[in-house]
């Protein structure tokens, strides 16, 4: 059972819903979990509202089946009836899989597996085999020529369908689109598949 403390909860962000951008989805679980009557821990003051956190945000155009959600109850409720409250309310493409105790800390994430999706014909095998240059935008809004190789952990191709796995962590994180543009895709969907800790092996909990 739920204790009134930290919870985290597993969703998917598939389908259309990869195209509203991480502040929509920010607003839609917070109108989510009020009328689903989650006893979710609230900031203090005039306007308070609920206490969350997202593990890893999501690029808009990028779906995901491993969505991690961090909050507090201030009621024991139990795991399955965050999660069939929380689904009772939701839309298409906004599946909640599981609830559990935090295990990792969010800072420990380091990789994240994507699978790009294209019938596009391309040789993998000689991208990967030397520098990728993209142009990165800076903060500052200057363009930077950057050579994303080292930021790819590990590919595989299988068909119409590239594997890989790609810094994730908040000090060195790649944008999945960057590869992308690199490999010249029109016609393309990149689903995020898993969080992985620093071996890149163990997943994200």
């Amino acid at each position: 059972m739920v204790s009134a403390e930290q919870v985290r909860v597993k969703f998917t962000k598939t389908g259309s819903l990869q195209f509203i951008s991480h502040l929509d989805l920010m607003r839609t679980v917070v109108r989510l979990m009020l009328r689903a009557e989650i006893p979710v821990a609230m900031t203090e003051g005039f306007n308070p509202h609920p206490k969350i956190s997202f593990v890893l945000p999501l690029s808009v155009g990028t779906q995901s089946e491993c969505e991690y959600l961090d909050f507090k109850i201030t009621n024991d409720i139990g795991f399955s009836s965050i999660i069939g409250r929380m689904n009772a309310q939701s839309v298409p493409g906004l599946t909640f899989l599981h609830a559990s105790t935090p295990v990792h800390k969010c800072g420990e994430v380091a990789f994240a597996v994507y699978d790009i999706v294209s019938d596009e014909e391309y040789d993998a095998g000689a991208l990967f085999s030397q520098p990728i240059v993209v142009t990165k935008h800076t903060k500052s809004g200057k363009d930077k020529e950057t050579d994303i190789r080292p930021q790819i952990r590990a590919w595989k191709k299988e068909g119409n369908t590239l594997t890989v796995t790609l810094a994730a962590s908040s000090a060195d994180y790649l944008n999945p689109e960057y590869l992308v543009t690199a490999i010249g895709l029109v016609n393309y969907d990149i689903i995020r598949k898993k969080v992985l800790l620093a071996d890149g092996e163990t997943e994200f909990e």
